[in-house]
């Protein structure tokens, strides 16, 4: 996928800033743009779509945690019938990102990750930390644990297609 324009569609901006660390302090997925849109509460509007260049790869990233489908199974229909768009990835995270994190690292809990207070401290935490790279690496990350799981009903036809995105996999 060099050369193409990615387009990642992300919950929120803990998961914008993991996205963002991922692709350009690790290198373990692939670089694009990142945008904070949550597609399984709101539909892609004509005005987020006319900002897409010819043959965008786009690529939704999106919690499994609260059972809600419709409005998620609506952006992805209405993306792969728009042609200007190459293709549409979904990742499906296992039930959310804390849960992905966990799986992907050496910790038991996800306030272990950046020393976070309590859970709702964690997203804060993630939020304004300088050194997120950093914290993954000693923490073991694996990227090939991340994003690997395909996820149970309400959600268990959308595929997991992480693989695409992601580079450097041993």
């Amino acid at each position: 996928m060099k050369n193409v324009n990615v387009q990642y569609f992300v919950e929120g901006e803990d998961e914008k800033k993991l996205i963002n660390t991922l692709k350009n302090q690790l290198g373990v997925i692939q670089s694009g743009k990142v945008q904070k849109l949550n597609v399984i509460e709101n539909k892609i509007s004509m005005n987020i779509l006319r900002t897409l260049k010819k043959g965008t790869v786009v690529v939704l990233v999106f919690d499994t945690d609260t059972g809600k489908t419709e409005i998620l199974n609506k952006n992805i229909k209405m993306l792969n019938e728009c042609s200007f768009i190459s293709k549409v990835i979904t990742i499906p995270q296992v039930k959310n990102l804390e849960d992905e994190l966990v799986r992907c690292c050496n910790i038991r809990n996800i306030t272990e990750l950046l020393n976070s207070r309590s859970k709702k401290d964690f997203k804060s935490d993630l939020i304004h930390v300088t050194n997120l790279d950093s914290k993954l690496r000693e923490h073991g990350f694996n990227i090939n644990l991340f994003w690997n799981k395909q996820p149970d009903a309400p959600y268990q036809r959308i595929v997991n297609e992480a693989a695409q995105i992601k580079i450097n996999i041993k």
